[in-house]
């Protein structure tokens, strides 16, 4: 059964990078992407926040199948926050080579935020409970 359960939640985290890069690298056209730009939370943009909310998940996924979190495994918890922060750049910084998309750097922001927003919350998680071993 936990065999079952990390190979669906790899799978999941696969499908989840593989539907950032489409969002990423798919056409959006002018009239849809204006009128979210125009669209602002207080003092952000819509598109901003709504970045940070994609790259949450990044690290919910990897505490779901693997468990890490910066309170037993602090080592491989800041490999994983590392690439999360590179993929959330990459993954925006492919838009400057596409024709059809732009580069901002408010957007990595936005997603690199979101990173660590969602590493801060359950990556640093305690257990709430210890068990003891008799």
């Amino acid at each position: 059964m936990k065999y079952i359960i990390e190979r669906t939640g790899k799978i999941l985290f696969i499908a989840y990078a593989l539907i950032i890069l489409v969002l990423h690298v798919i056409p959006i056209g002018s009239g849809d992407i204006n009128a979210l730009n125009k669209t602002e939370i207080g003092v952000l943009r819509l598109d901003y926040f709504l970045h940070a909310l994609v790259f949450i998940p990044w690290a919910v996924i990897i505490r779901l199948v693997y468990g890490i979190n910066f309170w037993e495994t602090p080592g491989k918890a800041f490999l994983w926050l590392l690439a999360g922060i590179l993929f959330a750049t990459a993954a925006e910084y492919i838009q400057y080579f596409l024709p059809y998309r732009s580069f901002n750097i408010y957007d990595v922001m936005g997603n690199v935020t979101g990173v660590i927003i969602g590493a801060s919350v359950f990556f640093w998680k305690k257990r709430l409970y210890y068990k003891k071993e008799i």
